[in-house]
C-alpha cells in the first residue's frame, strides 16, 4: 500500500466533506446515494484493558452493523409521522480532519482514515460532542467514487444514546 498523488487526495477529501455536509443538512437521501449497494457500516465496542498491546476495540461485538438499505429504512422511519423524537430535527455539524490515504487497488479502491467530531444539539438537550476514528473504503465505480464500508472507532467506552444513533 502506497500514498496517493496530490489530486486524488483532494478528490478523495472533497468527497468527504460534500458526504459531511449532506448528513449535516438532513440529505440522508443524496448521502444513500453516495454508498455502494453492499456497503456497510459498523461501530466496534471499546474496551479498556490493562495491557497497552492488545486492541483498544474488541473484535466480535458491534455497537453497530448496518446496511445501506437498514440504513435507508432508518432514514425512511426519519422522515415519517412516526419519529416524534426527531421533531424538529436536531442540529448536527461534522468535523472530518486528518485524512490518511492509503492505495488498495491500483486507480480503483483506497483506504481513507480520518479522525472525525460530531455535535449534535437539540432543546431542551444539552449538545453532545462525540469523537471517533473513521476507517473508509472508497472505490471508484463508473468514474465516480463511492463508500463501500465504513468502520467507526468511537472515543469512549460508554457511549449515550445520542452518540449511537449519529451517522459518523
Amino acid at each position: 500500500m502506497s500514498g496517493v498523488s496530490v489530486e486524488l487526495h483532494h478528490e478523495i477529501e472533497q468527497f468527504l466533506f460534500t458526504e459531511a455536509d449532506l448528513l449535516d443538512t438532513h440529505r440522508q437521501a443524496e448521502w444513500l446515494d453516495l454508498l455502494y449497494d453492499d456497503f456497510s457500516y459498523r461501530m466496534p465496542v471499546p474496551v479498556a484493558r490493562d495491557e497497552p498491546a492488545q486492541g483498544q476495540y474488541d473484535a466480535v461485538l458491534e455497537f453497530a452493523n448496518e446496511s445501506k438499505s437498514f440504513l435507508s429504512m432508518r432514514f425512511q422511519r426519519l422522515d415519517s409521522d412516526f419519529a416524534w423524537a426527531e421533531r424538529p430535527a436536531a442540529f448536527v455539524r461534522h468535523f472530518v480532519s486528518n485524512l490518511r490515504v492509503d492505495e488498495l487497488d491500483p486507480g480503483r479502491a483506497w483506504r481513507a482514515r480520518t479522525n472525525v467530531m460530531v455535535l449534535r444539539s437539540r432543546l431542551p438537550e444539552a449538545p453532545v460532542i462525540a469523537t471517533a476514528g473513521r476507517v473508509d473504503r472508497i472505490e471508484r465505480h463508473d468514474g465516480r467514487l463511492l463508500l463501500c464500508e465504513r468502520v467507526v472507532h468511537i472515543d469512549t467506552e460508554h457511549p449515550n444514546d445520542s452518540q449511537l444513533s449519529s451517522i459518523f
